[in-house]
């Protein structure tokens, strides 16, 4: 009962918060369906004549379609977390998330809920959806893309987490955020088109090429369940990183009260 009511009073206050900044919603959702349909158009273009690194145009587009909905699920649940979040630590305003009697780590960035995300969110299964469809790819298809799917929306939120973390010894890394969002978008690519060295860094290191260019061979092209297996346990790592820094620097925060 009580988990109902966080719930409750989270999106009844995330709901308040889209009415009264509805119209700058409105445009936000109006740029992102703008900037999608540029990357697919890029992407007719791009493959008009023949397939290219081994691809097809419709499978870039479940590529497109499925990065997208990836970060929309992310910027549902935490972007407006993160982005508060670096105010209170850099402010000193940290305080009332640390006496609440729950795990400050979740708390601190789990009370907002960005409503026109959904939106975006919405648009962009559907198409990855009706992609999908178009190869016929049948249920464990569609399972694959699901767990990829959440195993990257976990790893964009890790990824964002941890900058979000340095900021307790560290001020200005408000760019770093800008740099993850661009890693991201660059990752929506077949990897076949970058170097190898940074294919390697990108898929083993920081896996966002991985995270973006699994489900697809793993339908289309390989089976590479050995690299799922490896996605889970960056991701694992990566968390468990996270909430080792996050209780480190809890203990360096400094309060302005």
């Amino acid at each position: 009962m009580r988990i109902q009511k966080i719930i409750s009073s989270i999106w009844k206050q995330s709901i308040e918060e889209f009415l009264i900044y509805r119209a700058t919603s409105l445009i936000t959702f109006i740029l992102a369906v703008v900037f999608l349909l540029i990357e697919l158009f890029v992407g007719d273009i791009y493959f008009s004549n023949s397939e290219n690194a081994n691809w097809t145009r419709n499978q870039y587009f479940i590529l497109i379609t499925f990065m997208n909905s990836a970060t929309y699920i992310y910027n549902f649940f935490f972007v407006i977390g993160h982005e508060n979040l670096v105010e209170d630590i850099l402010e000193g305003e940290l305080d009332y998330n640390l006496i609440r009697p729950v795990y400050s780590y979740w708390y601190s960035i789990g009370t907002h809920l960005d409503i026109p995300s959904i939106f975006n969110l919405i648009l962009s299964l559907g198409l990855l959806g009706y992609y999908l469809a178009l190869e016929n790819v049948g249920i464990i298809g569609y399972a694959i893309m699901l767990i990829n799917l959440i195993l990257t929306a976990f790893l964009i939120f890790l990824l964002n987490q941890l900058a979000v973390t340095l900021s307790f010894w560290v001020d200005g890394l408000t760019s770093l955020f800008g740099m993850i969002e661009d890693l991201i978008s660059y990752a929506s690519r077949p990897k076949q088109i970058f170097p190898m060295i940074i294919q390697q860094i990108f898929t083993f290191v920081i896996p966002v090429l991985l995270a973006s260019n699994l489900p697809v061979e793993m339908i289309f092209h390989k089976h590479n369940y050995w690299l799922l297996g490896y996605f889970i346990i960056i991701d694992i790592l990566l968390y468990y990183t996270s909430k080792l820094l996050w209780n480190k620097g809890i203990k360096h925060y400094s309060s302005a009260n």
